[in-house]
This record gives structure tokens, C-alpha cells and sequence, in this order.
């Protein structure tokens, strides 16, 4: 497990923050989201009730419980802050269940913590201090199959990774990379290229590996970076 931050407490008290907002539009082909979106919430200073479609089907500490609950749910979302537990819990929580999507709130805004989350298959980072007004319409972007990041970390998201670049990638692969930069799901890119799902899955693997990234999220961050 990655250790606790030392600068945890000191971000704790951050001052209160807008979203705004890098969205990255919900992948069309898929279907939408059901009205009420689940979510496990794995923070100890959160404060969110179901609301405006948002159901919290479980509260958990970050860890073992958050882990459970997720098998237990399979949320839509996971609202998580890593503070204590360290960013390997978000690939644990999506060791467990793939199809959710991680949305991390936390009070660490520099860019080694921001990286970490991200490589790790994070989809969304909010910096705490963040309105319940403005989480709310995050948490449902998120389900809608978005990737969010705050006011905060939009600007900077394509420089704290790595470089990569596209020039190894085979036609084949520029053209499926073209479609998930585009919102596709993997379904509509298999439909959109006349493939097998499992061609368009294969060929997304030797994408990330080419860009040396783990996932959807941080791929479409390295290809979309001035």
C-alpha cells in the first residue's frame, strides 16, 4: 500500500473550490445511466445523502471495508479518498468490480498524488472543499461514462503525465484511438469499425501499452494534451 501523504492534514482545511470543468463527453453507444445512480462512499469527512438521483448504498472506511462493499453493491460509483488507505486501493476497488468508476476527493492537489490516481484507473479527482452542489452532477457524469477532473486540475492534467507519443501506433490502432477521443465505447467502436468487441479490446491494449498508460482515462489525457 502506498503510505499515507504527509501533507494530508495540512491540505484538510482547503478552502472551498468550483468544478469546472474538464469533461470529457459520456460515450455514445452505451446506454445511459439508470435515474439513480449508486455509490459507495469511502470518506471519512464526506457528507453526501442520497439526493438528485444520487443513492448511497454503502459508507465505508478507505480499505478493506470500501472493498467489501464494493463486491457487496457494485456501484456505479465509488466516491473515495485515498488519504489513509494510499492510491493502490483504486486499482483494488477496480480489481473488484471494473465497471465502476472511481471518482477520488481528496485534500492532495500536487501532481505527484494527482498522477498516482490517475495511473492507478481514477476517472475523476476533486480537490476536497468542493461543493455538494457541484460533487453531485460530477458523481452523475461520472455513471454517464464522463471523466471529470476540477477547476484545479483540468489545466494541468495533460502535463503531469509522462510523455507519450501516437507514431508507433499501427492504422488500425490511430483509428480506434481517433473513436475513443471521440466519447465511442468499445461497443460502438467494434460497430463503427465493423470488428469483434474483443479485436477492438485487444487492439485498446496494445494502445495503453504503446502510450504507456493503464486505462481509458489517462489515454485520452496523454492524446488530448497541447
Amino acid at each position: 500500500m502506498t503510505p499515507q501523504h504527509p501533507d494530508c492534514s495540512r491540505f484538510a482545511r482547503c478552502k472551498e473550490t468550483a468544478i469546472a470543468e474538464a469533461r470529457i463527453p459520456a460515450m455514445r453507444g452505451d446506454r445511459l445511466p439508470n435515474p439513480s445512480v449508486t455509490v459507495v462512499l469511502a470518506d471519512r469527512e464526506a457528507n453526501l445523502s442520497t439526493m438528485d438521483g444520487i443513492v448511497v448504498v454503502d459508507s465505508a472506511r478507505p480499505g478493506p471495508q470500501t472493498i467489501r462493499a464494493v463486491l457487496r453493491h457494485r456501484p456505479d460509483v465509488v466516491v473515495l479518498d485515498p488519504c489513509d488507505a494510499g492510491m493502490d486501493i483504486i486499482r483494488d476497488v477496480l480489481r473488484a468490480a471494473p465497471g465502476t468508476a472511481v471518482l477520488v476527493v481528496s485534500a492532495l492537489d500536487d501532481d505527484a498524488s494527482i498522477r498516482t490516481a490517475v495511473r492507478a484507473g481514477a476517472r475523476g479527482y476533486l480537490v476536497k472543499g468542493t461543493d455538494k452542489a457541484s460533487i453531485v452532477p460530477a458523481i452523475r457524469g461520472m455513471a454517464a461514462g464522463e471523466v471529470i477532473f476540477g477547476a484545479e486540475i483540468a489545466s494541468r492534467i495533460g502535463s503531469l503525465l509522462d510523455d507519450t507519443g501516437t507514431a508507433a501506433l499501427t492504422t488500425r490502432e490511430q483509428q480506434i484511438l481517433d473513436l475513443l477521443l471521440d466519447g465511442l465505447s468499445t461497443a460502438a467502436i467494434a460497430r463503427e469499425l465493423r470488428l469483434a468487441p474483443k479485436t477492438v479490446r485487444n487492439n485498446l491494449s496494445s494502445i495503453y501499452a504503446k502510450l504507456r498508460v493503464s486505462g481509458r482515462a489517462e489515454a485520452i489525457a496523454a492524446s488530448t494534451r497541447s
